[in-house]
């Protein structure tokens, strides 16, 4: 059969860096080894949009087959390619694969224009697949696919048995993608991995399959059979690398780096003669001193450990098989060796409370010296939180849910409010507490890369072995270098933040005289003790500019005064984010800390300030006064307090206790579906109809009518009044209506989407992302609400914050909603 093959953009522009696809690649080379034509497209080397890229392509080639995959947060761009190769071609078959459909292959269909996908690893599946199509075979005698019969209804097979043998496997076709020409692009800040190289040429291999553990917020796309791949065949297939494509560093992607301690010594022993910088990703249950210095000496540059939580009870909950203790040895051994540690901290698995979470902060706060990552866990679907919310009633509908990128359910034990300032406060601490190093040499380089444009030259000395670091060849243009570039030192490989010479500092933005007057104005609104338009003023300010942080604190004192804490904490959490580099911001969050009583955040934001303006008096005196205060030692390590006497989300009694822990008989990929019809079921049993959350905290109804939503887009385009506009909902349905209101009217402009865990810093689509209270601002004619599940309780949602009702354009509550479609249908059956 003719297949294309498409790798979907990860990327802006050309040259800019991605993770190579593997899964595609090793597919691609699976179907030419069976004898099939084989063509790829690497949407990542073009400018031109995907979505045309695809189509031309298609109509060019004239393929059979159109596949194409990736993880679950890539739906939306695998999506649309699917959608454009139908368009091109309406007889093409669409096969989907990897995690975007394995995590829940009933789901797939029905979010994706696919006739059939592969589950779980693909190399045998997807020929035994194009074989069954070219020759006529019944697609139900395939193994481990999903596929929809003549009636377009999805139907799921037996699963196909791991394959044992990875020597088996045909290495991944590099050159179809064109690894050669992306290889020759990178630079050193691309990833954390390449800083101890001016000119990285490294390349993604695997030693093993899938992992032995089953940790509770992880899914594994290939299946949960750990296998181990031969070291003949790993060395043999990084021969050729080397000889190919020249390169100079491996990062072995295994979900776990091998657990054998025989094995991973031998693989230091055979790839020592390489002279190669390797990184993997291990658990600490392996790293001894004994194992940490064979792999620093065969070249190890960076160790990623799945730390996760400090908090003992956590780690048992998430099914880590790890105590705190042993990862506290392994952290030091690992820092005190001079390899470079990557880790994450992820906030609210199933059991985590305030108390768990002051553990984890802690800790950090303690040893920031390894510079750990702090994030919010999300629930990804396919692994065992996501089966587990299914199950009890969190997630009752997969597909929006899925549709909606899954960002920010609450599975945890402590309620929607205090979870979302817990995000708050640990982006606020990951984006401004800085590790911060002087650069003694940050200048333009004097030649361009001709793709990838301007390249500099930062030099600096390391604090801790004062060896002198010389980065030349560094890019500025990533969105996280906006303030800083945290950096890794060449001699002893801990990572530091160095100011961003090029950075638009506060006095340097062009309109900061314009929003200097209308802050003197709101300022003067306050002095007059018109508060409600003085709020709505400072919130226009910063719809300008979220960086001017006068109006930031401002807010956030008053909202601090009116006893709204949380709009309080996002407010100055906001100032600091957007001026990492100003002391003031710090000091005034550190006092809201200290007015609430987390007192260990506070602590770290005033030494911040100090440590960025040592002759700052204020903060040295804030400082000396809260240590000299006699605070108790739990009262030290508190960094998040309680906002809300709600509830924590309601879940349906658990069937069984935990999930994910069971090892002999496990399903490999279970029936998802089953498990939501029947907790459907047993909320009719309980008569409870609103026992669920979704993203944003709106409670929905089992019972949703189902909406076409081409007919809602229709109906808001056809019926909106011209105007500016805010869209209450950060999901593909938005993004739908968004997009269909560009190209169909020019006379609106949508200048706000809001969404109840929005920061005051962040964007959607293009636009300014907002909590909901946005709404009173006065900024827009019309505030458009349109969700085929949560309408309602959006609704009420923006009334609560004092929305005017006339502002008010819904869609599926509004009568002229149900007349439209009903003239619609009628419409068609004429």
């Amino acid at each position: 059969m003719r297949v294309l093959i498409v790798a979907p953009k990860f990327t802006e522009s050309p040259g800019d860096f991605y993770q190579f696809p593997l899964g595609l690649g090793y597919i691609s080379s699976a179907l030419k080894r069976a004898g099939h034509e084989v063509h790829c497209l690497n949407c990542n080397q073009f400018r031109e949009d995907p979505v045309m890229l695809v189509e031309q392509t298609v109509r060019a080639i004239n393929p059979d087959v159109c596949a194409t995959g990736g993880l679950s947060p890539f739906l939306p761009k695998v999506r649309d390619i699917f959608a454009a190769a139908r368009r091109a071609k309406p007889t093409i078959i669409n096969i989907a694969g990897g995690g975007c459909l394995s995590s829940d292959p009933e789901a797939g269909p029905m979010v994706m224009d696919i006739d059939a996908g592969v589950i779980g690893e693909g190399e045998e599946t997807i020929v035994d697949l194009c074989d069954a199509l070219e020759t006529g075979r019944d697609l139900s005698g395939v193994m481990g696919i999903v596929y929809k019969d003549a009636q377009g209804t999805a139907r799921r097979t037996i699963p196909r048995p791991a394959i044992m043998d990875l020597g088996s496997v045909a290495w991944p076709d590099y050159e179809g993608f064109g690894f050669g020409e992306i290889i020759d692009l990178q630079r050193p800040t691309d990833n954390y991995f390449f800083h101890t190289m001016d000119r990285p040429r490294s390349v993604d291999m695997i030693t093993s399959r899938s992992c032995p553990y089953r940790c509770t917020f992880c899914f594994h796309p290939t299946g949960k059979v750990y296998r181990e791949r031969p070291l003949d065949d790993f060395f043999a297939e990084l021969d050729h690398l080397v000889a190919r494509y020249r390169i100079n560093m491996v990062a072995v992607i295994d979900e776990l780096f091998s657990l054998k301690r025989q094995r991973l010594l031998e693989f230091c022993e055979r790839i020592k003669p390489y002279k190669l910088q390797w990184m993997v990703q291990l658990h600490v249950n392996v790293a001894d001193n004994y194992i940490l210095d064979a792999m620093k000496d065969a070249g190890c540059t960076y160790i990623s450990y799945g730390i996760e939580s400090m908090s003992q009870d956590i780690l048992i909950s998430m099914k880590k098989k790890s105590k705190k203790e042993r990862i506290s040895l392994v952290m030091e051994s690992t820092y005190n060796k001079k390899i470079g540690i990557q880790g994450n901290l992820i906030f609210g698995d199933t059991n985590e409370t305030l108390e768990t979470a002051n553990e984890s902060l802690d800790w950090w706060a303690n040893n920031r010296h390894y510079m750990v990552n702090i994030n919010r866990l999300q629930v990804y679907p396919g692994s065992p939180d996501y089966i587990e919310a299914v199950r009890d009633g969190l997630i009752t509908n997969r597909v929006g849910y899925i549709e909606s990128q899954f960002v920010d359910l609450n599975i945890s034990k402590m309620n929607d409010e205090d979870l979302s300032i817990l995000s708050t406060k640990i982006w606020t601490a990951q984006s401004s507490l800085l590790n911060l190093v002087k650069a003694t040499i940050f200048e333009k380089e004097p030649e361009p890369d001709p793709i990838r444009k301007e390249l500099h030259r930062i030099a600096w000395d390391c604090p801790r072995c004062q060896h002198h670091n010389d980065y030349r060849g560094v890019l500025l243009n990533a969105s996280e270098f906006k303030n800083s570039l945290r950096l890794t030192c060449r001699g002893c490989l801990s990572r530091f933040d160095i100011e961003n010479a090029n950075r638009v500092k506060f006095e340097d933005h062009y309109v900061l005289a314009e929003l200097d007057g209308l802050f003197a104005q709101a300022k003067s609104l306050i002095d007059a003790g018109d508060q409600k338009a003085a709020v709505a003023a400072l919130q226009q300010i910063i719809t300008r500019g979220s960086w001017y942080w006068p109006a930031q604190t401002e807010l956030g004192r008053h909202y601090a005064a009116a006893g709204d804490r949380p709009m309080a904490v996002r407010h100055y959490g906001a100032a600091v984010q957007e001026n990492p580099y100003e002391p003031q911001c710090h000091v005034l969050f550190a006092d809201l800390m200290v007015q609430e009583r987390s007192i260990g955040l506070a602590l770290l934001h005033y030494r911040q300030a100090l440590l960025l303006d040592p002759e700052n008096a204020e903060a040295a005196r804030k400082l000396a006064a809260l240590e000299a205060e006699g605070w108790t030692e739990k009262e030290y390590a508190t960094y998040c307090t309680s906002y809300s006497e709600t509830p924590p989300p309601r879940r349906l009694e658990n069937e069984v206790s935990g999930c994910g822990g069971k090892r002999k008989g496990e399903t490999e990929f279970p029936d998802i579906a089953a498990l939501e019809v029947k907790a459907l079921q047993k909320r009719h049993e309980n008569g409870d109809y609103t026992v669920h959350r979704y993203p944003g905290g709106h409670l929905s109804h089992p019972k949703a009518a189902q909406h076409d939503e081409a007919s809602a887009i229709d109906f808001v385009c056809t019926s909106l009044p011209a105007g500016r506009i805010m869209v209450y909902g950060a999901g593909t349905h938005t993004a739908r209506l968004m997009d269909a209101l560009a190209q169909q009217r020019p006379d609106v402009s949508v200048t706000t989407v809001l969404d109840r865990n929005a920061s005051l810093t962040g964007e959607f689509r293009g636009c300014a992302l907002r909590p909901p209270n946005w709404a009173v601002t006065g900024e827009a004619d019309w505030i458009v609400v349109a969700h085929p599940l949560w309408e309602m309780d959006m609704i009420e949602v923006l009334l609560s914050h004092g929305m005017a009702t006339e502002k008010l354009f819904s869609v599926y509550s509004n009568p002229d909603f149900a007349a439209y479609t009903s003239k619609a249908k009628e419409r068609l059956s004429a």
